[in-house]
């Protein structure tokens, strides 16, 4: 049986709630959703593992009161239930500390399956959790692009699911997803796996903002700090972050390290990133066939060729030769990304004259079924 406590929350919300499934349900009225004084109910035997605010309180209001239920009681999944959900909204919500945003109008199977999994993703504004992707970037060769492929990908995921989206840098002993981005955290990987750091909600305080809204779990600066990390730590990382975002992209070090084979076994898709040289797509091809041969190669696999140059004596029809597998976005060699990363910019913002923007902008498209690549493009 479930605890549900909605608070100022309307009379038809409450009587959906009570009738779906076995649930105890307690609501409350708009005096109880105040600062440092916002709580639960008195009774021992009432403990709510999912909060409902509503419409009648206002918005700044709703917010504090679930950053303060947040802060005493991290176990409890909070959404917001909101007459009308835009993304702003949303993205306020999820830095909160809320779940997510429940549209009031949401049809009742929606409602049901969010109550039987409160701990599932942020809702969008016409349904219930939605499934989530860990999205794996490996490559056995370093310098081929993957922490640019990372983070380009997850600013366009983040355009159409703003706070959904996390970068965990895996790389444990020289990661730089913070570096080509400019951050400064005030956390790192350091912090996720030391004792105590291991459930959903303390995992989310250790993350990083970008501005494109999406959120980086950065890496450490001690290449020695994450000696000790295990396969089964990293899973669990993983596992947990899965659990409270719609998109996690894991940037993992080149080759078949055990953070890139332990982040695969929780993977739904893999983008292998490749270079137009025989060694590298000659690696490539073992690395793919290691990974199958151990079945961690997921079915939903993106094949990137990376700085793309005619004048390499080869083409893409010889990288598919090589590799043995089809090439499904080709990024063209370009000035533009190497800019970008010096000056902590994302290689996707510069619109005019870009030739690598529509490639990771279909790359986006491929990974979430956003649309077709060529209107995406066009955004």
């Amino acid at each position: 049986m479930t605890d549900i406590l909605l608070v100022a929350v309307d009379h038809d919300m409450v009587n959906r709630v009570a009738e779906l499934g076995d649930h105890r349900v307690v609501a409350m009225d708009r005096e109880n959703v105040h600062g440092k004084h916002a709580g639960t109910p008195a009774e021992s035997e009432f403990r709510p593992s999912i909060v409902l605010v509503g419409s009648g309180v206002s918005t700044d209001r709703a917010l504090d009161y679930a950053r303060v239920v947040g802060s005493d009681h991290p176990e409890i999944a909070v959404y917001l239930v909101a007459d009308r959900v835009t993304k702003r909204l949303i993205r306020e919500a999820t830095s909160a500390g809320m779940r997510g945003v429940i549209d009031a109008r949401i049809k009742d199977r929606a409602l049901a399956l969010l109550l039987e999994s409160p701990q599932g993703d942020a809702a969008m504004p016409d349904a219930g959790p939605r499934p989530h992707q860990v999205i794996v970037v490996v490559s056995p060769k370093g310098g081929v692009g993957k922490t640019t492929t990372s983070v380009n990908v997850a600013a366009r995921l983040a355009e159409s699911a703003p706070g959904e989206v996390v970068v965990i840098d895996l790389d444990l002993q020289f990661g730089d997803v913070a570096t080509v981005l400019d951050l400064e955290p005030a956390y790192t990987t350091t912090d996720a796996f030391a004792p105590g750091a291991d459930d959903s909600m303390r995992l989310r305080t250790l993350l990083t903002p970008h501005p494109a809204n999406f959120y980086v779990l950065c890496g450490s600066d001690d290449p020695a700090a994450n000696g000790r990390v295990t396969g089964d730590q990293i899973r669990k990382l993983v596992h947990l972050y899965a659990a409270s975002f719609r998109y996690v992209i894991v940037d993992t070090p080149a080759g078949l390290h055990e953070e890139t084979l332990a982040s695969l076994e929780e993977a739904t898709d893999v983008i292998v990133v490749a270079a137009l040289d025989v060694a590298t797509l000659r690696a490539v091809r073992r690395e793919v066939e290691v990974l199958a041969d151990l079945h961690l190669l997921p079915q939903r696999r993106h094949v990137v060729l990376n700085r793309a140059d005619r004048r390499s004596g080869l083409t893409e029809a010889d990288a598919e030769r090589i590799i043995g597998l089809p090439i499904d976005v080709v990024v063209p060699a370009s000035d533009h990304v190497v800019v970008a990363g010096n000056r902590g910019e994302l290689a996707i913002a510069n619109r005019k004259r870009n030739p690598v923007r529509r490639p990771f902008l279909a790359l986006a498209a491929r990974l979430a079924d956003l649309t077709k690549p060529a209107e995406v493009a066009l955004s």
